[in-house]
């Protein structure tokens, strides 16, 4: 087995808490409702092709235990002090920048999505670093620049100043 799917496979168990460890949330499309033990299978291909496109084998080899860390997030209509447009996702933490993915489940099955690569407070494309989309101080902030544009139609009154907590 080579080294970048060793690392990966390495942040499995604290994914597996992860994903697990989600609410069911309305606005958490990764946290499935119902039986959330049915995830047999996690697909670990876009992290591990990161990984080996960023570090050598040598430099993989020599990674300290705790040099990646897998980082989730959850932005939502309800964040505080600011709201952002519903959206899940991980960073995996490098020395030598962060991946964004989000997480996607398919017919039993855990994958992930590349979305961007984070330095910083600076999101780029996964292509070329050279070509960035800005600097964001909340990993939120970029989801909802990227993807607020698209979401707007599904949540339309997420931003607007009377959206208010459902009860419980």
């Amino acid at each position: 087995m080579n080294i970048a799917r060793d690392c990966a496979l390495a942040l499995f168990a604290s994914l597996a808490l992860l994903v697990s460890s989600g609410s069911g949330r309305a606005d958490d499309p990764a946290t499935p409702r119902g039986n959330t033990g049915q995830n047999s299978i996690i697909h670990m291909d876009g992290l591990s092709l990161w990984l080996k496109s960023r570090f050598s084998e040598s430099e993989l080899r020599a990674l300290q235990q705790g040099a990646l860390t897998l980082e989730r997030h959850y932005c939502g209509c309800y964040d505080k002090p600011r709201k952002h447009f519903p959206y899940s996702f991980v960073l995996l933490k490098t020395p030598k920048g962060d991946l964004v993915a989000r997480p996607e489940r398919k017919e039993g099955s855990l994958s992930f999505t590349p979305l961007a690569v984070r330095t910083g407070d600076q999101y780029c494309e996964l292509e070329s670093e050279e070509s960035c989309y800005g600097a964001f101080l909340d990993p939120c902030d970029f989801t909802d620049f990227r993807y607020g544009p698209s979401l707007i139609a599904y949540f339309p009154s997420c931003m607007s100043e009377t959206a208010e907590p459902a009860e419980d």
